[in-house]
């Protein structure tokens, strides 16, 4: 699946991409009538879908350089996705991505130890990429190969293009990204490549999660 489409028919689900009328179609060739804006409650999985989408252009590069790329997986048991889970060529764990599209004016940066843009507390959406790491660890069976969560935030400016936060109960620093440094900072996890380990990791991936689909738990 295709990184934004759960968020893409969360958006449908709220109205957006309906088509109009016939009678609105012809107002609007006419020109007496505006293209209609999607409503209002589907915008926010709309703006999702668009930073998912931009990810997945920035990763899939890596495919080429023997990387495993997943998009929009569903989780067993569970209403939440994961937007992007990579296995470097290395095999050496796995990395999830998680990403967002922010309000571009606002300065995306580290605040008395939390996460914020402009003047908003996203610390949740820190402790957010936490909890699905460990889902996902806990799901696919990882003892002793770690799982490294990250941010991807669009839109918005990080600060030094690359922050780190801690959250409550995880081990390391969660790792912020703007989308101009996250290839390089993929890059030097790429490891020596293991070509049997990463398949069979990539194996263990298919086996327990799934594209997601929107209604499923």
């Amino acid at each position: 699946m295709n990184a934004g489409a759960s968020a893409a028919e969360r958006a449908a689900a709220h109205g957006a991409g309906q088509r109009p009328s016939l009678w609105v179609r012809l107002l609007i060739a006419l020109g007496v009538r505006e293209e209609p804006a999607p409503p209002e409650d589907a915008m926010p999985w709309l703006v999702g879908a668009e930073g998912e989408i931009a990810t997945q252009e920035l990763v899939d590069v890596l495919l080429a350089e023997g990387w495993t790329v997943f998009h929009d997986l569903g989780l067993p048991r569970s209403k939440s996705n994961v937007d992007h889970l990579l296995v470097p060529p290395s095999g050496e764990g796995l990395i999830l991505l998680d990403s967002k599209r922010w309000w571009f004016t606002w300065l995306t940066d580290a605040v008395g130890g939390r996460l914020y843009c402009g003047e908003e507390d996203r610390h949740y959406d820190a402790e957010k990429v936490v909890f699905l790491a460990r889902f996902v660890r806990d799901v696919v069976g990882l003892v002793d190969l770690p799982v490294l969560p990250a941010l991807v935030v669009h839109g918005s400016e990080v600060a030094g293009g690359h922050l780190q936060v801690a959250v409550d109960g995880w081990p390391r620093p969660l790792h912020v990204f703007g989308p101009e440094t996250l290839l390089a900072h993929l890059r030097e996890r790429a490891g020596t490549p293991d070509p049997r380990r990463a398949d069979h990791l990539a194996a263990r991936i298919t086996q327990t999660l799934h594209p997601y689909v929107e209604g499923d738990s």
